[in-house]
């Protein structure tokens, strides 16, 4: 059977597993038959476990073996929720649908519901996109839905997930209503598509597939292309998640090149969406191990950002700055912590979205814990929780503070883990 998450996410996983449990890598690796330097390697994402093995772990440590394997499950008609041919993405989006096997997401050490409760209560937003959102509470015009989407965005660059989870329902109420009467369909789908980015804080992979297939549908209602890029975008994030690496670059370069084939649209917003549709393919290269790929997609962004001129388009800020964000993510994942650190220390924050600093702190300290650097993995975790606090709440920041503790006894951080959640009450 083949294993869908990636092995850096199955590591988090079962070091955080591990941790809880107080064990050393020699305790676990003799429970189940491996070295301690074997160990080492899986948590760190190393080596792949074939799914045997997986089970072998699951059970040592009574994790659901789902949460190790996100196997989806074949069968099953169509939703119709998209009415078009139903190629790959549909299928993509069905299975995941009908079978919730994605929903793991890159939680890592944490249960789905404390996971959900690191950005606030999911349920509402959940229900506003599977069964229709509430009631809206303001006149649904083109000015209004505009509005919606500025709040939305400033609340998304801010790190204000719980606020602005709580308040989707309502914008996408507005907005849908100001749909049916022949407006703000683009503010429909841009607001999807910021569901969608919700979603992956959340570590909610089902949500995301959801609100990136609803950002789609609006977008192609709407006729509007950069919203469609955009929409495109979240599309290629779920392959991401979902360990369809090639898959989600193919999709977000193929929409880079659509969109600079249409007409149309100012060149600048047209520069600005297709650099964050390279930079996401870069970065999902880098994922996949393809090192080449992803600096090959980098130095594509990099020409189109002159030409942006950090425009703000559907999917908020870019410009060249954007692009060195993405090599240290780049370096990160690629194995190269001090290549990381080295790019960060060349990124000038000044002006950027929190929401952005916070992902440049968490992306160096990642590359201090792959380093073996405790100490300076732990203030870059206070810096981001300075920066944007409900960042260092999210499932991935969680399992990486909860490996630290299982691994070194660094001067406050049990006080860190303990106040964002990664330490058990």
């Amino acid at each position: 059977m083949d294993v869908i998450r990636p092995a850096r996410d199955v590591g988090a996983e079962l070091r955080g597993a591990r941790c809880r449990a107080r064990l050393t890598q020699t305790q676990v690796g003799t429970a189940v038959g491996y070295s301690a330097s074997a160990v080492s390697r899986i948590e760190s994402g190393k080596m792949r476990l074939e799914y045997d093995r997986l089970l072998a772990f699951a059970a040592f440590f009574g994790i659901p073996p789902d949460r190790l394997t996100g196997m989806p499950v074949s069968g099953g008609g169509a939703l119709g929720t998209v009415g078009r041919p139903a190629d790959e993405e549909d299928a993509l989006r069905r299975r995941t649908l009908l079978t919730g096997a994605l929903a793991v997401g890159a939680s890592a050490a944490l249960d789905a519901p404390q996971a959900s409760a690191a950005i606030g209560p999911t349920a509402g937003l959940e229900d506003a996109l599977l069964s229709g959102p509430p009631p809206y509470e303001t006149a649904p015009t083109a000015a209004a839905v505009r509005r919606a989407v500025s709040q939305a965005r400033t609340a998304l660059e801010h790190g204000a997930y719980r606020e602005l989870t709580l308040a989707l329902p309502q914008h996408l109420a507005l907005a849908q209503a100001a749909a049916r009467e022949g407006a703000g369909a683009e503010g429909l789908s841009v607001l999807y598509a910021i569901a969608a980015r919700v979603a992956i804080k959340a570590g909610d992979d089902h949500l995301l597939i959801v609100a990136a297939d609803r950002a789609v549908q609006a977008a192609r209602d709407s006729g509007h292309p950069l919203a469609l890029a955009e929409a495109h975008r979240m599309v290629s994030s779920g392959y991401r998640r979902a360990g369809r690496y090639d898959r989600a670059v193919q999709v977000a370069v193929r929409a880079a090149d659509e969109l600079s084939a249409t007409r149309g649209v100012p060149a600048k917003a047209q520069a600005s969406a297709q650099g964050q549709l390279l930079t996401t393919a870069a970065y999902t290269a880098a994922k996949g191990a393809d090192g080449s790929g992803a600096r090959e997609l980098l130095a594509r962004a990099g020409s189109v950002a002159a030409q942006a001129a950090d425009e703000r388009v559907m999917g908020g800020w870019f410009e060249q700055r954007q692009v060195a964000l993405h090599e240290v993510s780049v370096h990160q994942v690629l194995g190269s912590p001090d290549l990381a650190v080295a790019a960060a220390r060349r990124v000038d924050t000044r002006g950027m979205p929190m929401e952005r600093v916070a992902r440049l702190g968490l992306d160096v300290a990642r590359a201090y814990a792959d380093w073996g650097r405790p100490e300076a993995c732990l203030r870059a975790l206070l810096a981001v929780e300075q920066a944007a606090p409900q960042e260092v709440r999210r499932p991935g920041t969680r399992a990486l503070t909860a490996g630290l503790l299982g691994t070194c006894a660094v001067p406050g951080l049990r006080a860190f883990a303990a106040r964002t959640g990664a330490l058990p009450a």
